[in-house]
């Protein structure tokens, strides 16, 4: 499933919301995506999978929504199509000037369940 973010249509917009702006960091104005630039905390929750956040750019939006490298991101997803929901937790990589992903090496955690 694609990403439905700021630019969709008004019923089907369902960007992230950041929570805190700057809970992990005190740098919490946005200069640049370099690394490790973040310390914001995001709520994300969607019937998307887990390996649709992971794909590259996912988050289309991301440099317009104040999103920066190295932000946290917790979402309610799901692990394949029709199972339970679990819990994701992950770290914000950009990969471009505007869009961005969750990172997949060693960035990301998830729930599990029986």
């Amino acid at each position: 499933m694609s990403y439905s973010g700021t630019t969709a249509a008004s019923t089907a917009a369902n960007p992230p919301s950041r929570i805190t702006a700057g809970f992990l960091s005190q740098r919490n104005i946005r200069e640049s995506t370099s690394l490790a630039e973040g310390g914001a905390l995001w709520s994300y929750t969607s019937t998307n999978l887990t390996t649709d956040m992971l794909a590259a750019s996912f988050f289309s939006d991301a440099d317009r929504l104040g999103m920066r490298n190295g932000d946290i991101i917790m979402s309610a997803s799901y692990t394949t199509e029709g199972s339970s929901s679990i819990l994701v937790i992950g770290v914000i990589q950009f990969d471009s000037t505007s869009a961005a992903s969750i990172a997949s090496t060693g960035a990301m955690i998830t729930s599990t369940f029986a």
